[in-house]
């Protein structure tokens, strides 16, 4: 059984965030311009015009603003709409990320994208479920939702890498890829969230570069990982057979 090392997980993820991170990172970028284009729909119109008024202490403009921003209908879809982008748009993107780490894509694509719809409703569902889990695990005490985060953090990749899988084929997968290897996953869970914070440092816009590191780094860890389970079919075939 292969364990974990963290530091072999970044240094192959820093080798690819070096040659595809550049281009990753506009395409976050572009992706954010899109969203907060859409999300400034539910913008009331009145809402920078409160904002100055509120500079200047002036409390009914406060209030009033409070009052327009309250959630409406319209502001209810906006973010309905958001939601399902992101879990498109991070679902292909990781999926592409894992295809690049294979070798199956040589250059970033849109290949990554080509998935069925069923995929993305799995894929959907899992991060949905390990969510619910690790939240009940955290209200409980913390320490449970730190251990469930922890073993259940490949289910999202397994998915992807495996969309005949079941929801419930992917949590077991995590699960039994992190067997043995809790206190490396963590560690790698907390250096993928320092790679974030120093994005967020350098001025903010190193974010856009440091999430696709990130991503890199853990999904290096994941094939490390993979190759415990004893019966794991080659990505290959899958990709072979959606087209």
């Amino acid at each position: 059984m292969r364990s974990l090392s963290v530091s072999d997980a970044v240094s192959q993820g820093w080798e690819f965030a070096k040659k595809h991170g550049l281009l990753l990172a506009a395409i976050i970028f572009g992706f954010s311009i899109l969203t907060g284009m859409i999300n400034s729909l539910a913008v009331p119109q009145d809402f920078w015009a409160n904002m100055k008024a509120v500079q200047s202490q002036d409390m009914n403009s406060l209030q009033k603003m409070m009052d327009a921003y309250s959630p409406s209908v319209l502001s209810n879809i906006v973010s309905t709409i958001l939601y399902i982008l992101y879990i498109i748009f991070y679902a292909g993107f990781t999926a592409t990320l894992l295809k690049l780490i294979r070798g199956i894509m040589v250059k970033v694509s849109f290949e990554g994208f080509k998935m069925s719809v069923m995929t993305y409703l799995k894929y959907f569902a899992v991060n949905l479920l390990v969510g619910l889990i690790i939240m009940v695990g955290t209200v409980l005490c913390i320490l449970p939702g730190i251990f469930f985060a922890t073993r259940l953090a490949f289910a999202d990749w397994y998915i992807l890498d495996h969309p005949e899988a079941g929801i419930g084929d992917a949590l077991s997968a995590s699960w039994n890829m992190t067997k043995g290897n809790f206190w490396s996953v963590l560690g790698l869970q907390i250096t993928e969230f320092g790679i974030i914070l120093i994005g967020i440092l350098l001025c903010c816009i190193g974010i856009y570069f440091a999430i696709p590191f990130a991503l890199f780094v853990e999904g290096c860890a994941y094939l490390t990982l993979h190759e415990n389970l004893p019966t794991a079919a080659p990505v290959n075939e899958y990709v072979q057979d959606e087209h």
